[in-house]
């Protein structure tokens, strides 16, 4: 292929371009008509549906879309009609928007589809707000807004009958894009200095929330597909089994074989430091083009040079073992090292014949998680509780919207609804997310307004502002997911022009849209602070017994794989997939506390959780990569580390003073002392390496519980360990 060919290919496969490619279809196919029959207007106003239908979309098969496109029309119809009827009465319009907020927002608690219908319910409400004066009849807006939600809706869906895993693809290929980031920047440990190790696995641990995240999306994906069908689909098949594929391949990019700063000491070999490097490097860079295999539907090819580097390394590991005498507590963990990134390498090949299209074996049967249901009142129950994140952001939400609605009927601004459309946008459920939100929307505005004066000096014309406009819906929507400031740029100009013409204005008023904008980042953030804060530190002992309680079902599971043989069967990959979330929300309770205000100590208290916990991780991850029924393990040893993590995690919800337990063990000094010159069979080398893997994992549960202890007693624990790995 030529390289336009392959640059229009890769274009047309990128999620957002298509996305933002649909809705420029639906948008420019309502205007045209609009602007040659004069009826700029209306066509805007439909144009303004698109938006909110577009905004309101979820991933599902075709009958799922086509059934949430019917129920979303009612409900925009419903909602919009209510809003022509009482806007006008402010006495009874007001206290209906606070309690519909609050309902459209608790709506998420059944769903993503659920809470994604109750943002776009809100969305479109606020749009018919704001176009009310400019409303020529009662049922102008009901009808075009939910006439133009409808043709984007049947646009959408006829795309997806067309091509009904187009948007599972993009997604799985993000999968392998996240673990080729991973991999890449795990490589630079071997030729980082010491002081630089800690910021790496910093790096890491941000890296695995992308990678986790991908993968919980794809799962959620090829579920809503599964669900339905009798008999497996050849492509749905080969998707799953892609899916399971870099599921295996994150365990073992996630493993630790040696702590990273004795090795560079250890190994005092540059030209083997660098053949670990470069084999990381080519794994990593072969996962992007697996990746970009898949996006792009074509067959992966994979490159042979990858299997020559595996052998080269090995010689080399062997080589200047003669030369140094290397004793066995360095030498096996580096031999199962490079065992680990020929596994990584055999997967790929497997990914090759997937990529071929080759016809699958029919018996294949793959079991994905799916969560089970809770009955209606016991989730609405626990979701009506002081406690729920979502009833918290719902009520701070609400009261938010009733200050700024009582700020738009007092000063009695007719277009004042700007206010409310800002708040949507910025408040967010926890402190941080807001903050952020607060600066983008705020930056973006401004751009967009300061960036519209010139060009509609200009470009005054109502075609060109037109163009203008879909040139803006279009650029937003392959950002929002992107570069947000930039996208609310767009997006500020794009409704400023679309407001304007909507009521036959030409020539947009700047200064109260940003004055607007102002005012409802304030209001949100004042919401935030003193409304229902939601300050991380409180939720820290909650995440901690999470990621303790989900660490010690992943050892306990990896150690049944031990005892019974290897398998990838749900009962061990669902263990592990929520010992990774579980490190992904300390991870992400950490990034959110660096920008509250709380004293120093708990934003070190909380690094120091997040650090250990995922460095604890990656040990296990090893121990479940080499799993082997004929290798040995300390059953003694993992039912101690089990039963300290699970009472750890019972305590600290349990909101009790942790006891003080004696440290367990770490016996691993026999596993060093075996002559460094004589040959070792694979179980000797796997009874070094076990032994160091535990030693590592007892290590850090016992800090971890310290950590634990310090956190309750709400002071800095004299005894709390300093960090110590690399």
């Amino acid at each position: 292929m030529s390289p336009v060919t392959i640059w229009l290919r890769r274009v047309f496969t990128d999620s957002h371009f298509f996305f933002a490619l649909k809705v420029l279809l639906a948008m420019t196919s309502l205007l045209l008509p609009g602007w040659w029959l004069d009826q700029t207007p209306a066509a805007v106003t439909l144009t303004l549906g698109a938006m909110a239908g577009a905004l309101s979309e979820v991933d599902q098969d075709p009958k799922g879309r086509l059934r949430h496109l019917l129920l979303s029309l009612l409900c925009f119809f419903g909602a919009i009609t209510l809003v022509s009827l009482l806007i006008d009465s402010p006495l009874l319009f007001g206290p209906l928007l606070v309690l519909s907020t609050l309902v459209l927002i608790l709506m998420g608690a059944w769903g993503p589809a659920a809470g994604t219908l109750g943002f776009g319910t809100l969305l479109v409400s606020l749009y018919a707000m704001q176009g009310h004066a400019d409303s020529p009849s009662f049922w102008y807006q009901p009808l075009l807004l939910t006439l133009g939600a409808a043709w984007y809706g049947l646009l959408s869906w006829l795309v997806l009958i067309v091509w009904p895993y187009k948007q599972v693809h993009e997604q799985l290929a993000q999968c392998y894009f996240a673990l080729s980031r991973y991999l890449l920047e795990k490589s630079r440990f071997f030729d980082s200095p010491e002081e630089q190790h800690q910021h790496l696995r910093h790096q890491l641990a941000q890296l695995n929330i992308q990678l986790v995240s991908a993968l919980e999306t794809t799962k959620l994906m090829l579920n809503r597909r599964i669900q339905g069908r009798g008999k497996q689909e050849q492509e749905l098949g080969r998707l799953l089994a892609l899916y399971l594929l870099v599921q295996e391949m994150h365990e073992r990019a996630t493993s630790s074989h040696y702590s990273y700063q004795q090795l560079n000491r250890d190994l005092k070999q540059v030209d083997l430091l660098a053949g670990y490097q470069t084999l990381l490097v080519e794994l990593g860079e072969a996962c992007y083009r697996l990746g970009y295999a898949i996006l792009t539907h074509n067959g992966y090819q994979h490159r042979k040079r990858i299997a020559w580097e595996l052998s080269a390394l090995q010689d080399q590991l062997d080589y200047s073992h003669l030369k140094r005498h290397y004793p066995r507590s360095l030498l096996s963990p580096m031999k199962f090292l490079g065992r680990n990134m020929a596994h990584l390498q055999q997967a790929l090949l497997r990914a090759e014949t997937l990529t071929r299209r080759q016809p699958l074996p029919e018996d294949v049967s793959v079991e994905l998680a799916r969560p089970e249901p809770v009955p209606f009142w016991p989730k609405l129950k626990a979701l009506l509780h002081p406690n729920s994140l979502l009833f918290r952001h719902g009520v701070r939400l609400s009261l938010c919207f009733a200050l700024g609605y009582s700020l738009i009927a007092t000063l009695e601004l007719e277009r004042g609804y700007w206010i409310l459309l800002t708040i949507l946008f910025v408040c967010q459920p926890s402190f941080s997310a807001t903050r952020k939100r607060l600066v983008q929307r705020t930056l973006g505005t401004l751009g967009g307004i300061l960036a519209g004066i010139p060009l509609l000096m200009l470009f005054p014309s109502v075609g060109a502002q037109l163009v203008i406009l879909l040139l803006c819906a279009f650029i937003f929507f392959t950002q929002v997911k992107v570069y947000y400031s930039w996208a609310v740029g767009f997006v500020t100009l794009f409704v400023l022009l679309a407001f304007n013409l909507q009521g036959g204005i030409t020539e947009p008023v700047f200064l109260p849209r940003l004055l607007d904008t102002l005012a409802g980042c304030a209001l949100a953030f004042v919401a935030v602070w003193f409304i229902w804060p939601d300050w991380q530190r409180r939720h820290l002992p909650r995440l901690m017994a999470d990621a303790m309680e989900a660490n010690a079902h992943y050892l306990a599971a990896i150690a049944r794989q031990f005892a019974q043989g290897r398998h990838d069967e749900l009962d061990y990959r669902l263990p592990r997939k929520l010992a990774h979330l579980a490190d992904n929300q300390l991870a992400l309770a950490w990034q959110n506390i660096r920008v509250e205000p709380v004293p120093k100590y708990w934003l070190n208290l909380c690094f120091d959780i997040a650090y250990r916990n995922h460095a604890l991780l990656s040990y296990l991850s090893t121990l479940g990569a080499h799993r082997r029924h004929s290798a040995p393990l300390q059953d003694e040893q993992i039912r101690q580390l089990v039963s300290r993590l699970l009472a750890s995690a019972q305590a600290l919800r349990s909101e009790d003073t942790l006891p003080v337990y004696p440290p367990l063990s770490t016996d691993t000094a026999e596993a060093g002392k075996t002559e460094s010159d004589t040959d070792a069979s694979t179980d000797d080398e796997w009874l070094i390496l076990s032994h160091q893997l535990l030693g590592h994992i007892t290590l850090l549960v016992n800090d971890l519980y310290q950590l634990a202890r310090g956190f309750r007693q709400q002071t800095p624990a004299e005894d709390a360990p300093s960090p110590r790995l690399g």
